[in-house]
């Protein structure tokens, strides 16, 4: 555990309670925590399921591919449960057994072509049901700090919700699933952000909702903010005991207000 940051044992119940208590673990534990943010001078986002509710258009294309094959498709929840580790995992997990070389090699088709067909669709209506988090579009308009993004999600969409909801200027450098050197779970992307920057991994915070987040921050050297209302399974993302864990964006963006 780096200098500052609490274990996941000491999990944020909720930052304001209606009466307007704190309702942190102690206040010793939000003094490490504010401490720990203060410090830092480059806060680096994953996309999907962190900055924005990407769900929606996801499963609308996975299923527009999936159909398109004549292959199952799944309710939103499904979807949700298998989105991590980019957009080719993403169909992999969504085409089950019939992803399996046997199964591929009997009925021709593969999950390059799906992957195909759900890309193209998925760039067409990327923005159609995406939403912002609560509160992120505010908190990157009002603060100064600066923020970058490394994502899975491949560029094209990446640039595409930036744009629509005015945020590509906003961030200094865009890593995706095919810019960037490595994907997540793999460090690579952060220490190559971390080096365009010009500041040191002590300086910098990567804030994410799976466990690809957590362990490209953790071999990178970086402390890690992960959200356990994103889409990320919580008893997954758990057992990886990560050190700063909150549970709402509305505890999130008060607490990155720190920064500055």
């Amino acid at each position: 555990m780096q200098d500052g940051a609490f274990s996941v044992k000491h999990v944020i119940c909720s930052l304001h309670r209606p009466n307007g208590i704190c309702s942190f673990l102690n206040l010793a534990l939000l003094r490490n925590w504010v401490s720990m943010l203060s410090k830092k001078s480059l806060v680096v986002f994953d996309l999907d399921g962190t900055l924005f509710n990407t769900l929606g258009d996801l499963a609308v294309a996975v299923n527009y591919a999936l159909r398109h094959f004549g292959l199952p498709e799944h309710s939103e929840e499904q979807v949700r449960s298998f989105i991590g580790n980019g957009s080719m995992k993403l169909i992999e997990r969504s085409m089950g057994e019939a992803a399996l070389s046997e199964n591929i090699a009997r009925a021709g088709v593969t999950v390059e072509q799906v992957h195909k067909v759900y890309s193209d669709f998925y760039w067409e209506h990327c923005t159609e049901r995406t939403r912002p988090v609560p509160g992120i579009v505010e908190f990157l308009n009002r603060s100064k700090v600066r923020v970058a993004l490394l994502t899975n999600k491949p560029l094209r969409p990446t640039e595409k919700i930036l744009e629509h909801f005015g945020l590509r200027n906003r961030f200094e450098f865009v890593l995706c699933g095919d810019t960037a050197p490595e994907r997540k779970p793999s460090p690579a992307g952060l220490q190559k952000i971390i080096e365009m920057a010009h500041v040191s991994r002590e300086d910098t915070v990567m804030v994410g909702d799976d466990q690809p987040d957590i362990l490209a921050a953790r071999d990178a050297g970086t402390d890690c903010v992960t959200l356990l209302c994103g889409f990320g399974k919580p008893v997954n993302l758990l057992s990886l005991e990560p050190d700063n864990v909150v549970l709402s964006y509305a505890e999130l963006c008060q607490l990155l207000r720190r920064i500055v």
